[in-house]
């Protein structure tokens, strides 16, 4: 970074993030996301280097950390550090407003959202590949209490919860309220055509 350059505060940021629509919001958060990934990427293809364990195409043997790369690196994660930290004042605007984060988050916190979400059995986590007859009802747990069977609920499997966000119906689903709707005008009484008007 050049000596003459100083990021804008953290302090600064804030304050000009309360002139920005949600959209907007959305899109500075992909581009400092962006901006991370490209960082991570260039850090990772500096290391070995800073490790001293390549050389350039032009150079000799390696003959130890070049300090260029190594400095570098720092400068990157620093960078990374204060980008991370925008990400968190959006987020505090974003809350602010009343409004969720969910749509905000990256695919790395979908999936460490989901992770936490699954039912842990002696305290450790199922893996991903847990069979679809827990969550469908095949299997139930439950206890015996009084001589009286109390079946545990069924939780909702994240996809499910997901999916059907909204009364949103799956094409099955859908298929099933059309047939439905459809059998219910075959048995009009009171002498329409039996069709179907939009």
């Amino acid at each position: 970074m050049s000596a003459d350059t100083r990021p804008i505060s953290p302090g600064r940021f804030a304050a000009a993030l309360k002139d920005l629509s949600i959209s907007m919001l959305h899109l500075k958060v992909l581009e400092i996301r962006n901006s991370i990934a490209h960082l991570q990427y260039s850090n990772d293809q500096l290391k070995p280097f800073a490790e001293g364990s390549a050389t350039t195409l032009g150079g000799s043997a390696a003959t130890g950390p070049d300090q260029d790369c190594v400095d570098a690196i720092k400068e990157n994660e620093v960078v990374m550090g204060r980008m991370a930290e925008r990400i968190a004042l959006i987020r505090a605007e974003v809350e602010d407003r009343g409004l969720s984060w969910t749509e905000f988050r990256s695919k790395d916190e979908k999936e460490a959202t989901e992770a936490q979400a699954m039912p842990q059995a002696n305290g450790h986590a199922q893996g991903q590949s847990s069979h679809s007859a827990w969550t469908d009802g095949t299997f139930q747990t439950g206890s015996i209490r009084d001589g009286q069977v109390h079946m545990d609920a069924q939780p909702v499997p994240p996809t499910a919860r997901e999916n059907h966000a909204g009364g949103r119906l799956d094409d099955e689903e859908l298929r099933q309220a059309m047939v439905e709707r459809m059998r219910d005008l075959g048995e009009d009484d009171d002498g329409d055509d039996f069709g179907m008007h939009l």
